[in-house]
């Protein structure tokens, strides 16, 4: 019996793998994944438990079993399809490389997203068979298509996180870097201002005990303020729901004054000039995945400018926590942008 008739129906599969190049290799690598077969997948891939993995989002996976389940989670999905175009295969002794362009196209409820990248695959020899070690994707372009009009990635990312920052009344206690924070405001200090005059003050407050008494004093002046009608019982049910509300609005890890020197702008703008740097920092915030809020009527702000040493010429925009939301953000219902938009006139 010859060489070629030891592969039988059974084995014939090994023995093709054997005898594959480095090409047909790769060819058997992308096909498995176009059909989402993760086993055929991984009789491509190394068996030491190391694989070097930059997915198209910079994430770095340096294990066998992250390769595994990145793939796993992916194959889950449907509606999406992959061309490739192999650019180069260069095939060694011990070693060899293909560099591909990966045009993946996938439907999402916002319309459809398209990647470009260049993946360059790593294959080392294992037992005389090619098997990739490293897996690189490097992108080129990233775009979604929204009712026929195509944005760049950056643009609806933009986009996305507006429409999707959320009022947060309660945090989980994880810290929040001061990276973070800082790169927070440096997004909010660029707001735009009235002739330039950058009148911010960002107070941050971290010290948890000094919070917690700000929490006794912030639920005892709102009491004073609008609970001065109140008695007995009814009194009674208006603390336990003032100070569920400062408990869950006082529970983030960081919070922000947002203060405005009203002797270094222009007196009629200020307060703008302060809103719209809030605003900055909320959207800077739900960037990097924190939740914020516009906070005012538990904080009075004669009572923080005292309660915090807060010079006099300072005027207090709002008081917002940073940091991780406790618990799901559901969705709030809109009014549809008809509702809102006016063109030239009022009068037709």
């Amino acid at each position: 019996m010859g060489p070629d008739n030891l592969c039988t129906k059974d084995i014939k599969s090994q023995c093709e793998m054997k005898t594959m190049n480095l090409k047909e290799t790769f060819e058997k690598y992308v096909e498995s994944i176009q059909n989402s077969d993760l086993e055929e997948l991984f009789s491509t891939v190394t068996e030491d438990e190391k694989v070097l993995f930059l997915n198209a989002h910079g994430n770095k996976i340096d294990t066998r079993e992250g390769y595994y389940e990145f793939h796993e989670e992916w194959f889950k999905s449907t509606d999406w399809e992959m061309p490739v175009e192999l650019l180069e295969v260069h095939e060694g002794t011990k070693y060899g490389y293909t560099v591909a362009l990966f045009h993946f196209r996938q439907k999402a409820p916002e319309g459809v997203y398209d990647l470009d990248s260049y993946f360059t695959l790593i294959f080392g020899k294992e037992n005389g068979e090619w098997k990739v070690v490293a897996d690189v994707c490097t992108p080129i372009k990233r775009t979604l298509t929204e009712d026929d009009t195509s944005y760049d990635f950056n643009q609806l990312y933009l986009f996305n996180t507006m429409k999707a920052r959320r009022t947060v009344r309660k945090f989980k206690a994880d810290p929040v870097p001061e990276e973070h924070i800082l790169k927070i405001l440096d997004a909010a200090r660029c707001a735009p201002t009235a002739r330039n005059k950058q009148p911010w003050k960002f107070l941050v407050v971290q010290d948890r005990e000094k919070l917690d008494m700000l929490k006794e004093e912030a639920i005892e002046w709102f009491i004073e303020t609008h609970g001065k009608e109140k008695s007995g019982e009814e009194l009674g049910k208006f603390r336990e729901a003032v100070i569920q509300m400062a408990e869950g609005a006082l529970s983030a890890p960081v919070y922000v004054a947002v203060l405005v020197n009203s002797q270094e702008a222009i007196p009629e703008y200020v307060f703008y000039d302060g809103v719209l740097a809030a605003g900055y920092l909320m959207i800077a915030a739900k960037a990097l995945g924190y939740g914020t809020g516009f906070f005012t009527r538990l904080f009075p702000e004669e009572k923080m400018k005292e309660f915090f040493d807060i010079p006099n010429e300072y005027n207090l925009i709002c008081f917002t926590p940073i940091g991780i939301p406790d618990g799901e953000l559901g969705e709030i219902p809109k009014k549809d942008l008809k509702d809102f938009v006016v063109f030239d006139s009022f009068t037709e």
